[in-house]
């Protein structure tokens, strides 16, 4: 039976050693030429044709494509091999039952899982119907990185050099998370055409630091407002958030400009354009009642993705962990992440499975074997239900 022949061909000690190789290649943000070589040799070692899309010196992609016998759906897994910077992180190693380090959880553990799943089917003399991708990006860890590497792999999926039917993104928590709200940066900027003149000169009306102290105001009557009506099932409510409230440079002057910056999250059904008008009215409002200009500006905004519970890739992944004897949660995040960006951008249906989403981003990050274990059947099960497969 396929099933068995393929779990058999899975052995832990081999995954972990892989994984506690790979985080002890820095691959930190802007420098993630060794993380992509690493992930490419081991494509390679398990006998595969691993190719280096080398789109930015010293920054490649990694691509491989292990073609199907025909006839079958074509799956993707995806997954970036840069990490946020190693700081006073944990230093790599096996305690136990994990693999420690930098990068453990988010997000290499899940890429060894990955290549793992694939060398199992191969082992075990499967081919697919579909073709298979595994895939590694670089530039998805904000700030440093820009989206490079997925925004080069959505280029070549739009360009037809690349043909997923859907996506699978090995990380995040163990479960199929199939759901995120967009989110964007907003910048209000309130400006006095009077400049920084001495407050005694000004009346408190005409203070940018009054209207700054309205909008707030009206972003509390706005998150009033969100918390009251029915949360999305999966990826909960609507939500507005402050981080940055600067401006002024002395007591008694006019603080001019002044500037509001946070973070603006919203459900699927509702689009950056019709964040963009309802924050353009709001400023609008403001520069009516107060004289003043205010303006603005969002950045590094995606819209929220949302990938059916009834979608074939949901059902493989689904059927896959019950196969291995667990029963796969279908859930959502208020976070986003690449597949806001390949299910909008490149069109097509992504969703997260990952060995789990706890210690990211800490300074003792780790990632449990068993967990990765786990993965690496799913995604070779999920491969098998997805694509179909013969024997050979």
């Amino acid at each position: 039976m396929i099933v068995q022949s393929v779990l058999a061909h899975l052995d832990p000690e081999r995954i972990a050693r892989d994984t506690l190789a790979f985080i002890e290649v820095r691959s930190e943000t802007g420098d993630e030429g060794a993380g992509s070589q690493f992930l490419a040799n081991l494509l390679r070692r398990e006998g595969f044709a691993a190719e280096l899309d080398e789109f930015l010196p010293g920054r490649p992609n990694v691509l491989c494509r292990i073609a199907g016998a025909g006839g079958g759906r074509s799956l993707l897994f995806n997954g970036h091999t840069d990490t946020i910077p190693t700081g006073s992180s944990t230093p790599p190693s096996r305690d136990g039952a994990w693999v420690v380090g930098r990068g453990a959880e988010d997000m290499k553990g899940g890429l060894v899982a990955m290549v793992h799943a694939a060398s199992a089917l191969r082992r075990a003399g499967v081919r697919l119907a579909g073709d298979l991708w595994l895939t590694g990006v670089v530039g998805h860890e904000a700030p440093k990185g820009k989206k490079e590497g997925p925004r080069r792999l959505i280029a070549q999926i739009r360009e037809g050099a690349i043909r997923p039917d859907a996506i699978v993104i090995v990380e995040g928590p163990c479960a199929i998370w199939a759901a995120s709200l967009g989110s964007a940066i907003f910048n209000i900027a309130i400006e006095s055409g009077r400049g920084p003149v001495h407050t005694v000169h000004v009346p408190y009306e005409a203070n940018p630091a009054r209207w700054a102290g309205w909008i707030l105001e009206e972003f509390a009557r706005l998150e009033r407002e969100f918390a009251e009506r029915p949360p999305h099932p999966l990826c909960g409510r609507e939500r507005v958030n402050v981080g940055i409230v600067a401006g002024g440079d002395y007591m008694n002057r006019l603080p001019t400009p002044l500037q509001i910056t946070g973070t603006w999250r919203w459900q699927p059904g509702k689009t950056q354009q019709m964040l963009s008008d309802q924050l353009t009215d709001l400023c609008g409002r403001v520069a009516g009642r107060s004289g003043l200009t205010v303006r603005c500006t969002l950045e590094g905004g995606r819209e929220p993705f949302e990938t059916a519970r009834d979608h074939p890739v949901v059902r493989a992944l689904g059927d896959a962990a019950a196969t291995d004897g667990r029963e796969a949660e279908v859930v959502g995040m208020p976070i986003v992440g690449d597949a806001n960006l390949y299910s909008n951008e490149a069109g097509v249906a992504t969703v997260y499975y990952g060995p789990a989403y706890k210690t990211a981003h800490s300074d003792d990050e780790r990632v449990e074997v068993a967990q990765l274990l786990h993965c690496a059947r799913v995604y070779a099960l999920a491969a098998v239900n997805y694509c179909g497969a013969v024997s050979s």
